[in-house]
């Protein structure tokens, strides 16, 4: 007998049963679409094409689990660095900045021509006014005035393919009946 997908779960060859919930409602995954996107100073810049639409939650007490990670370089000669902030929209909110990492939370000391990959990872609650409306998530980015910070870069001998352009944005709605999410708190 082969596992069999039922109404209630999974039942296995052995005749046990899995009725587990899924710890992961929905999954969506985007990549920024400029290449070289130079961040400016002062303002928080979108991230072209860095934006998720995840409908609206299926739990009120669900979790958003945000990724996102470029290649980036800094094209100048002196100390420098940038950060990313997670916004998130509802219709009845409009979109507000929930995250950010600050805007020099990757800095290099006066390296030059420097690439690495920056990264951020964000837990984000579903909006507690408005849980049974659609949510969508945008990615922004800022860097140090003392510099110029590009994401998305391109690299020599690089692969871009499928719309991947050497960044990636992921978003899951987490189970929160499934997931503990500790001493974690709404905002």
């Amino acid at each position: 007998m082969a596992t069999t997908l039922t109404g209630t779960g999974l039942t296995y060859p052995d005749g046990s049963d899995s009725t587990d919930a899924c710890p992961i409602h929905k999954y969506r995954v985007t990549s920024g679409s400029s290449v070289d996107q130079g961040l400016q100073t002062g303002t928080w810049d979108f991230i072209n094409g860095c934006e998720i639409n995840m409908g609206v939650p299926k739990a009120a007490n669900n979790w958003y689990r945000i990724e996102y990670y470029t290649c980036t370089d800094d094209q100048g000669s002196t100390n420098g660095g940038c950060g990313y902030a997670v916004y998130r929209h509802t219709p009845s909110s409009g979109w507000n900045r929930i995250l950010d990492q600050g805007w020099h939370s990757q800095y290099e000391n006066n390296l030059g021509d420097f690439y690495t990959n920056n990264t951020g990872l964000y837990y984000v609650p579903v909006h507690p006014s408005y849980p049974t409306e659609a949510h969508s998530f945008r990615l922004y980015g800022r860097r140090h005035p003392d510099c110029a910070w590009r994401v998305n870069c391109s690299i020599g001998a690089d692969n871009r393919v499928g719309g991947w352009q050497n960044n990636l944005m992921e978003v899951y709605e987490m189970n929160g009946d499934v997931v503990d999410f500790n001493d974690r708190t709404t905002y």
